[in-house]
């Protein structure tokens, strides 16, 4: 009998866990420019060696999700290996990975950022009815205005927003396989209740927040 009960639990465990990544759409929207910002502005970049620089003209690649700034007319895209964090006057920015995601808020130790990068698939699917278009169009049509990031284009790239967790000292992509494999059963059964909530969705950002609060602890306090 304990056998039959251990292995029904297991096989409901597999059941929720394949569930997790159906409502794992990353949040998408549209933009008609490519950088994050409408203008180049000053920015403080702190580096993995522990430096921090102050670099006059800087502005977020849309395309990649990296750090690009301005010297003269040229633009020139960081080496992504060597930066840490990005803060700009309204936004602090800190690499995941290979790419570059905002802080949204706090909760205590943890923390919820949101990475934007533009979908190329969709992008092209778009225009795939009426012509191809190749890696190397992509990449000339994007490169095109990224001196101007202000300037009117006719233009409009979806943008992919993928939300992360830094949950006791770790990241972790919300709501993926990951999240829930790594959490104990209690905090298993409070992920439940709030994904049960009227209007939760990982898509919005309230509630994404909300989930890391009430994983952190402090949503029923």
């Amino acid at each position: 009998m304990k056998i039959i009960l251990y292995l029904f639990r297991a096989i409901m465990l597999c059941y929720l866990v394949s569930l997790l990544p159906c409502a794992a759409m990353a949040q998408s929207e549209n933009t008609s420019m490519v950088m994050a910002y409408p203008d180049y502005r000053q920015a403080q970049v702190k580096l993995t060696d522990g430096r921090s620089i102050k670099v006059p003209k800087a502005n977020v690649f849309l395309k990649h999700s990296t750090l690009v700034y301005k010297t003269g007319n040229s633009v020139k895209e960081a080496n992504m290996r060597t930066v840490q964090a990005v803060d700009f006057a309204d936004r602090h920015y800190e690499r995941i990975d290979t790419v570059l995601a905002f802080l949204v808020d706090t909760v205590e130790a943890n923390a919820v950022y949101q990475q934007q990068v533009i979908d190329r698939e969709a992008y092209e699917a778009r225009f795939r009815n009426d012509r191809m278009i190749t890696d190397i169009q992509f990449g000339e049509q994007i490169n095109l205005i990224t001196l101007d990031p202000a300037r009117d284009s006719t233009a409009v790239y979806p943008v992919i927003n993928t939300f992360y967790y830094r949950y006791n000292g770790k990241i972790v992509k919300v709501h993926d396989r990951e999240l829930w494999r790594m959490l104990p059963k209690d905090k298993r059964r409070i992920m439940q209740t709030i994904m049960a909530e009227d209007g939760f969705s990982w898509t919005r950002r309230e509630s994404v927040v909300r989930m890391l609060q009430a994983l952190t602890g402090t949503l029923f306090r």
